[in-house]
């Protein structure tokens, strides 16, 4: 087998289980496998970090090239993908599996080596996790979003309760909640794993960590500021950081940046 276990596959795998699918293609005996998230979002994160990543663990061990870039403005996507019939076994390998997504399980080989671990949750937070400010409504003259938080999310019950388990044993303070769909029709409960607090967040942040910069910037404009106001966009949230953008002006209606801009909506 050219593809190796390791912290990078690991990792892979967790971004797989959260934005990742390998599927058969009807009337063929092609598999293609899509790795996909936000256009603007998470397109940093996919040119800088995914797709070499993907690359280098994946596409020139087996293939000799680089993967392929797809986007759709439209619905506002965009990541990577392979069709050939040579991706399914080694991606059923590393435990990435075919078909519709069930119930997910983290791979043995991951689970028996805290490396593979903490890789394995850094890529499942980086694409289906998320990190964010609430406020104190004890305090009520306080309006700004002080409490930090990180969620990871899945349909996989029996996931989600291996990765509330993993953390842990990890030493941290992990909960975990379901919640039914909007609508019931068809729909699967969500599972929830929270941590709260800045100890915690921190530890996150030290152990595990982000590659995405959707979530570095949430966390480092916390850390700067003691607060991250809602609702911000990754462009924003840069600019507050280079103090182009004062974070407190972003709880008006409008922001300013030398022209008065709408904030855009894009949290997760």
């Amino acid at each position: 087998m050219k593809i190796k276990r390791n912290e990078n596959t690991a990792e892979l795998v967790g971004l797989s289980f959260g934005d990742g699918g390998l599927t058969y293609r009807s009337n063929s005996n092609r598999v293609k496998f899509q790795l996909r998230g936000h256009l603007i979002e998470d397109r940093e994160h996919y040119d800088n970090y995914i797709i070499p990543l993907f690359n280098r663990e994946i596409m020139f061990p087996l293939f000799s090239r680089n993967v392929g870039i797809v986007f759709n403005k439209r619905i506002n996507f965009y990541g990577l993908s392979v069709e050939s019939v040579n991706i399914e076994e080694p991606l059923n390998y590393l435990g990435i599996p075919s078909g519709v997504k069930g119930e997910l399980f983290i791979p043995d080989w991951i689970k028996k080596d805290k490396k593979h671990i903490l890789a394995f949750l850094r890529g499942f937070f980086d694409t289906d996790g998320c990190i964010f400010c609430q406020r104190n409504y004890s305090i009520k003259k306080n309006k700004f979003h002080t409490q930090i938080r990180i969620h990871l999310s899945c349909t996989s019950g029996k996931l989600m309760n291996e990765i509330c388990e993993s953390l842990k044993s990890l030493g941290y303070k992990a909960l975990i909640y379901s919640s039914p769909p909007p609508s019931k029709r068809g729909k699967k409960n969500s599972y929830t794993v929270k941590l709260c607090g800045g100890i915690q967040i921190d530890k996150w942040m030290k152990e595990i960590g982000s590659k995405n910069p959707k979530h570095l910037t949430k966390y480092s404009v916390w850390k700067t500021f003691d607060f991250c106001p809602p609702y911000t966009s990754l462009e924003l949230r840069k600019k507050i950081l280079k103090k182009e953008i004062s974070p407190y002006s972003c709880y008006g209606r409008m922001c300013r940046s030398g022209q008065t801009d709408k904030i855009k909506t894009l949290v997760a």
